[in-house]
């Protein structure tokens, strides 16, 4: 019985009609050579069902073609966005996306770098910037790009980067929702969020705000770790039975506060004008909410777009790249928080 031969990159050159170089060309970096030779060796590449030896390649040219990206939920939209662009840019670059799941659990975190690491991976993205000191002897003791994504280093003590940062300021964020609430007019504003070290940077923020403008503390509660529509439920449950005093309520993710939202409506309480909300994120339910969810926007796009391009010139070995890169955050003010009638 006779097997047939599988196809080979030279198979592939004389079926597009270009060299072996350019087919090579074409698997590992795309961006060198015309969109119309791209497509003829991709065609071939379609027709002959080839197969590209990853093992050989990485023995001549030391690279494996490989970005490694640990984040922390695959469920958070805002993340999703974000790595769909990161993917479609490092693509272009001629790299593939290699994504771990971390559930915001250091220890899973610190398992699935180890896994990484064993790939000899050309890059690696973090979607948070604080490890155990484990992982972080690990990360320190590697000389792969590496960039943290989304907290900026920030606080009376700010955390030391292992890497590149593209980010944001938590703390601004925090404070841009408190100052919103207070101009808005609410006196009783509250801060829903989890305890760790990016949310405490978010109600510190938030704290400010609420000091300044009211002179009072804000009421803190904290929500699960992993952000769940369900935590707003159970907070409108609780405010609607007079166990939780506010008028103003700033969730530190969307998806709470589409939930707080949604139960306000089932169980008849007016919002603005009962409680206002605010989210975190800007996912695009917010915009189409009755009523619409105001919501600190972070612009998913120019993270993803600045850290491929930040991974591009280190793994290129450029000498002179940015450090930190602050993409910001922007309040996006909606009907959930109108002007109250003071």
């Amino acid at each position: 019985m006779s097997t047939k031969s599988k196809p080979t990159l030279q198979d592939v050159a004389r079926l597009a009609g270009v060299s072996g170089m350019t087919v090579s060309r074409v698997l590992s970096k795309p961006d060198m050579v015309t969109e119309q030779t791209r497509q003829k060796v991709e065609q071939a590449v379609r027709e002959l069902g080839y197969v590209p030896n990853l093992a050989a390649s990485q023995l001549v040219t030391r690279r494996s073609g490989i970005i490694g990206a640990l984040i922390t939920t695959i469920t958070n939209p805002i993340l999703a966005t974000t790595i769909e662009i990161l993917q479609q840019g490092l693509a272009r670059a001629g790299y593939h996306l290699l994504i771990g799941e971390t559930r915001f659990s250091q220890e899973e975190e610190g398992k699935l770098l180890r896994a990484f690491l064993g790939r000899q991976l050309d890059g690696l993205i973090l979607a948070y910037g604080y490890h155990s000191p484990e992982t972080l002897e690990l990360l320190q003791s590697t000389d792969i790009p590496l960039i943290e994504l989304w907290d900026l280093p920030e606080g009376e003590v700010p955390r030391q980067p292992v890497g590149q940062v593209v980010g944001f300021s938590n703390w601004a964020a925090g404070a841009a929702a408190g100052r919103h609430l207070v101009e808005c007019g609410y006196r009783k504003p509250a801060f829903f969020g989890y305890d760790d070290d990016r949310e405490n940077l978010r109600f510190a923020g938030f704290r400010q705000a609420v000091q300044d403008g009211l002179g009072i503390e804000p009421l803190r509660l904290n929500t699960s770790p992993v952000p769940h529509i369900d935590d707003g439920v159970v907070v409108i449950q609780r405010f609607a039975q007079g166990e939780i005093d506010c008028d103003g309520a700033f969730f530190t993710n969307d998806m709470p506060a589409i939930g707080a939202l949604f139960t306000c409506q089932r169980l008849g309480i007016r919002v603005p004008d009962q409680l206002g909300i605010c989210g975190f994120g800007d996912l695009p339910i917010a915009r189409v909410a009755m009523p619409s969810l105001t919501s600190v926007r972070i612009p998913a796009e120019r993270v993803a777009n600045s850290t491929v391009e930040l991974l591009c010139q280190r793994i290129r070995g450029e000498q002179s790249w940015e450090a930190l890169v602050d993409v910001g955050s922007e309040l996006v003010a909606r009907e959930s928080t109108a002007l109250k009638r003071l």
